[in-house]
């Protein structure tokens, strides 16, 4: 399958969209406006609540986020490598262990699952985040939209802290 996430134009709190490759909507991310964790909420079109995602509140080094299901249980510990050429997530899930390993610019990342290749991720150059998820039908589909939300908040995180780093030294 695959779907194509894009934030919305405008949206205070961080939402997108989930669609399919002919544009019909699949699934909703919602965010919320004020949060240190970068909170959102993977929704079926019913508003149910599929999964929710946020970032860890503090990090020192090394950039982490969790998928939470439904009951607020942790079912994937999303890890980015601090020491890599290349852009690469390791993610302790209860599926097993997935791996999302990047070119070194960080638009494709390859989905494994326990050693075995599932799906792809491509980023889309544009004006907002878009990416291409393609992933295999026999899997999660829902868990997987939440680890490319996951993978957008930590990377939105790295390069907010990267902009703030330049403007005061900038400013210095």
């Amino acid at each position: 399958m695959e779907l194509i996430i894009r934030n919305k134009w405008i949206s205070l709190a961080g939402s997108s969209y989930v669609r399919d490759m002919n544009e019909n909507d699949v699934y909703q991310v919602k965010g919320k406006f004020w949060t240190f964790t970068k909170k959102k909420f993977i929704k079926d079109l019913d508003d149910n609540l599929l999964y929710m995602v946020r970032n860890k509140f503090w990090t020192l080094f090394v950039k982490k986020a969790f998928v939470y299901d439904p009951k607020g249980e942790i079912v994937a510990k999303i890890r980015r490598k601090f020491f890599s050429l290349h852009d690469h997530y390791d993610v302790e899930s209860k599926y097993g262990k997935i791996t999302l390993r990047g070119n070194i610019i960080g638009f494709d990342y390859h989905i494994s699952l326990n050693d075995v290749e599932i799906g792809h991720i491509s980023r889309k150059v544009s004006l907002r985040d878009s990416f291409i998820l393609s992933i295999n039908d026999e899997v999660d589909i829902p868990f997987f939209v939440a680890l490319v939300i996951a993978i957008d908040n930590i990377t939105d995180e790295s390069n907010q802290e990267a902009a703030a780093a330049s403007s005061a030294s900038f400013n210095s």
